[in-house]
């Protein structure tokens, strides 16, 4: 199920058994998404790989941010914040999937809190379209173990060069 239209498909499916619910309307014309509660609206007139792209990344604000106490300042919601996340868990699902093109590291920049929510909506949209998150087979190999030492508080970053990806360690959860 690996067309356009599956993924598509599993991720709604997905969205609707957690109690949200995807429409489609016509939206205007640089806005190819929104969400607003449990509600997910995916603009008409897209491309296939635009409604995909759009959906994932409505899907992470819904994952991620419809709840405001996850925001950054006082009033609880940092709206800069919370596209940079939704456009990074975008750009790893797509990369993922062999669908993307352009993308950067897209976590650069952000903070690791915004880090941490970015790979766990990551993972969760993945394993919600049946794929692993990392591109490893669902059975790998030990890896052999690597020793690395920096100083506290200093993060450090791995770059996966064939992806163009990154991984951020430093966060507690990692260590």
């Amino acid at each position: 199920m690996n067309s356009l239209n599956g993924l598509i498909h599993c991720l709604e499916a997905y969205v609707e058994r957690h109690g949200a619910r995807v429409t489609r309307e016509s939206l205007p014309g640089f806005v190819h998404g929104r969400m607003q509660q449990d509600l997910i609206t995916v603009g008409t007139g897209l491309t296939l790989r635009q409604e995909f792209a759009a959906l994932v990344h409505e899907v992470a604000h819904w994952m991620v941010h419809r709840n405001p106490s996850t925001g950054l300042d006082g009033t609880g919601f940092d709206c800069t914040v919370f596209e940079y996340e939704a456009e990074a868990v975008e750009a790893l699902v797509l990369t993922r999937l062999g669908l993307a093109g352009g993308y950067g590291i897209p976590t650069d920049g952000l903070l690791p809190a915004s880090v941490a929510r970015v790979r766990t909506a990551k993972t969760r949209i993945c394993e919600a379209l049946g794929v692993t998150a990392d591109g490893a087979p669902a059975t790998s190999e030990a890896q052999a173990a690597v020793d690395f030492q920096a100083p506290a508080g200093e993060e450090i970053v791995f770059e996966y060069e064939p992806y163009g990806m990154g991984d951020f360690l430093g966060l507690p959860e990692a260590l």
